[in-house]
């Protein structure tokens, strides 16, 4: 069964004692970290217990399929429940995970499969939510705006945090995408302004941004500025921390959908500086004349045209063997062109 997004923290926090085999997955890295970690604390006491738990990379049960059924049968040391973690699983651990469905052994052991971004036709995604009871798939995407907003908003009230929704809003805009990195980011910004304290704009602007959490927005100007070389170096500084390209494109979207609207404002009379400071959530001070500068380099046909690019690469590098990661410097950078 698949378990949507509005089920997902009641889940997590209850899981379904049935199911023995949890699938998490999705293009948001720190997201599939978040909840797979609070998932396995939900599952047994310790899951780092060497005399309970077994880590099992891919490539291990791609070329011993009958592995992941003994583990799944092996009985720990000293009692407890067995937990095992398939990691960076891949549609070539299908075979194991179907002989494990089809014959489950008796007990209470668990499995939990995490993996990269699936497409539709993927195998391991097929298995674990279809009509097997004893299976679970759970997404992980990288959040729309609202959804985003409110899961700064949660964060910020555990820390105690008081924030207004334009400073919210601000966040939302400068954080990066991936949970775990505004996860952290959040924390030293709750550091900063204090338990129990209201944050402020002036807050964000003199942490968030000055701390370098924004280089996907810098990506997403730099291609709006078409600075060809600082979206390479963008590009590859993202890649080696691991950003995923669904990610990048999707921060490059909100820019341009952001710049569209501010260029029909534009379009209406207004200057570009009074369009730009129409724009909700608000431009971060910083980068209000470089948006002033890609109104009048960018029509609306042309952001349509640019989006239109943006949404069909996405799509194409969700399937299954696409080269992601070029797909996705090769759209921005013929954008940047």
């Amino acid at each position: 069964m698949k378990i949507p997004p509005f089920r997902v923290a009641a889940f997590l926090n209850n899981p379904d004692p049935g199911v023995r085999v949890f699938l998490v997955y999705g293009p948001d890295a720190g997201l599939r970290h978040e909840w797979g970690s609070l998932l396995a604390k939900k599952l047994v006491s310790d899951p780092e217990d060497p005399f309970c738990s077994v880590r099992l990379p891919a490539s291990t049960v791609a070329a011993d399929p009958a592995r992941l059924l003994d583990e799944m049968a092996a009985i720990p040391f000293g009692g407890g429940r067995r937990f095992v973690r398939l990691l960076h699983a891949e549609d070539n651990c299908a075979p194991a995970l179907s002989s494990l469905l089809q014959a489950m052994p008796a007990g209470d052991s668990v499995l939990l499969v995490e993996a990269d971004d699936l497409d539709r036709r993927s195998k391991l995604r097929a298995l674990c939510e279809g009509e097997s009871p004893l299976a679970c798939g759970i997404p992980c995407y990288v959040e729309d705006a609202a959804a985003r907003q409110r899961t700064i908003a949660d964060i910020l009230k555990a820390e105690e945090i008081v924030a207004a929704r334009d400073v919210v809003g601000a966040l939302a805009e400068a954080l990066p995408s991936d949970r775990l990195a505004m996860r952290q980011e959040l924390e030293k910004f709750a550091l900063y302004v204090g338990k129990g304290r209201s944050a402020t704009m002036a807050d964000v602007q003199a942490t968030v941004q000055d701390a370098g959490a924004a280089e996907m927005t810098d990506l997403a100007f730099a291609v709006g500025a078409g600075d060809a070389g600082r979206v390479i170096r963008l590009l590859d500084r993202l890649y080696a921390e691991q950003a995923s390209p669904v990610a990048l494109l999707r921060a490059v979207q909100r820019h341009f959908v952001r710049l569209q609207w501010a260029r029909a404002e534009a379009d209406k009379g207004l200057s570009a500086p009074e369009a730009v400071k129409r724009l909700r959530p608000p431009v971060f001070w910083k980068h209000e004349s470089a948006m002033a500068a890609q109104l009048r380099r960018w029509s609306c046909v042309r952001t349509e045209q640019a989006l239109r690019r943006l949404y069909d690469t996405e799509e194409s590098v969700k399937r299954t063997g696409a080269p992601d990661a070029a797909l996705c410097a090769q759209a921005l950078l013929a954008l940047a062109a």
